[in-house]
C-alpha cells in the first residue's frame, strides 16, 4: 500500500469520526470540534496513522505524530479536568509550532 492510500483510509475514518461524533452531540460542528472526545479521537487517528506507516516502512509525519502527541496527551486531559481551552485556538498554536519546527529541522538537512 502507498503512503497516498494509507493517508486517504484515514482522512476517511477520521470523517467518519467527526461524522459519528457530529450525529451524537448534535447542533453546530463546532459544538463537536470543541468535545474532548473530538480531540481524543483525531490524536489516537493520527498516531495509528504513524503506526501503521511505521510497521509498513513508510516515511512517517512529523506533523501528525506531533499533533497526535499533544491532542492525546497534553490537550484532552486539560480539558477533561475542566479547563476550559477552546480547540481550534488551540489547534492552530500547536500546528503553527509544528510547521515552524519541521522548517528549521529540514533546513538543517538539505
Amino acid at each position: 500500500m502507498q503512503n497516498e492510500t494509507l493517508t486517504n483510509v484515514f482522512w476517511g475514518l477520521f470523517l467518519i469520526w467527526f461524522g459519528v461524533l457530529w450525529a451524537r452531540i448534535g447542533g453546530n460542528p463546532l459544538d463537536v470540534v470543541d468535545a474532548p472526545l473530538f480531540a481524543l479521537g483525531t490524536g489516537v487517528l493520527m498516531l495509528l496513522l504513524n503506526l501503521v506507516r511505521s510497521t509498513m516502512r513508510l516515511r512517517l509525519s512529523v506533523l501528525t505524530v506531533g499533533l497526535g502527541t499533544l491532542l492525546t496527551v497534553v490537550y484532552t486531559p486539560i480539558v477533561f479536568f475542566g479547563f476550559n481551552v477552546p480547540f481550534l485556538p488551540a489547534l492552530l498554536i500547536i500546528v503553527g509550532l509544528a510547521l515552524i519546527i519541521g522548517a528549521f529541522r529540514s533546513s538543517r538537512y538539505p
